[in-house]
């Protein structure tokens, strides 16, 4: 779902400024380039003390509820707003290729709608390398918020519960990680396994879709 959500705003931001153009296109570019600077790790812990109540006996804040009701964390939120820049970096780009192309001139020239063109004539041949990189993106969303959720920022991924509770037995009695290190073990291989099967999945996408390499 975290991935889904970041693809449509990239995808959404960076087709609607690269047709654009111009002021707006470098406007929309510099906060994307602003966005990209910012730790993630900053942002769950900001957002943490802001949804969270000044007690555990207080009531939960109004945008806490609302993210509750949508079956989202702040963690999850977090990655969300924070991960969509590659997505629209990579379909501006497309976009503002793609645009110049002959195509585009003749529905231009025929009256099209300016929505029209975005998606039916740009987004159509932009898109397959946003398609690849959300194939990559799951896997690293849910060994990102499992590395949260270990270091104690919130997060609900499974394998993450799991490496928490022997998180004493993972940093290793007196040091040694790998005096007990059968406990983490199934764990973290879930995580490095389920990783690479995406990012598999992400390179066949590139070669299925990839006019160059398909046949």
């Amino acid at each position: 779902m975290v991935t889904l959500t970041t693809a449509c705003l990239g995808v959404l931001i960076g087709a609607l400024s690269g047709y654009s153009g111009g002021i707006v296109n470098g406007l929309v570019m510099r906060i994307t380039d602003a966005f990209l600077t910012f730790p993630a790790i900053a942002g769950v812990w900001l957002l943490g003390q802001v949804m969270m109540p000044a007690s555990p006996l207080a009531e939960p804040t109004p945008l806490l509820k609302t993210l509750i009701n949508l079956k989202l964390s702040p963690v999850m939120l977090t990655l969300i707003l924070f991960s969509w820049m590659p997505y629209a970096r990579l379909i501006n780009a497309n976009v503002i290729q793609l645009k110049q192309a002959e195509y585009v001139q003749a529905a231009r020239a025929v009256g099209a709608r300016n929505i029209r063109i975005i998606l039916r004539h740009l987004l159509p041949n932009a898109l397959s390398p946003a398609i690849v990189l959300a194939a990559r993106d799951v896997g690293g969303m849910v060994i990102l918020e499992s590395a949260f959720r270990f270091v104690g920022l919130g997060g609900a991924t499974e394998w993450g519960v799991l490496l928490v509770t022997g998180r004493d037995y993972v940093i290793g009695m007196g040091g040694n990680p790998l005096t007990y290190w059968w406990v983490f073990l199934p764990a973290t291989l879930a995580l490095v396994f389920f990783g690479i099967g995406w990012n598999l999945l992400g390179d066949g996408l590139n070669t299925l879709l990839n006019p160059r390499t398909s046949h």
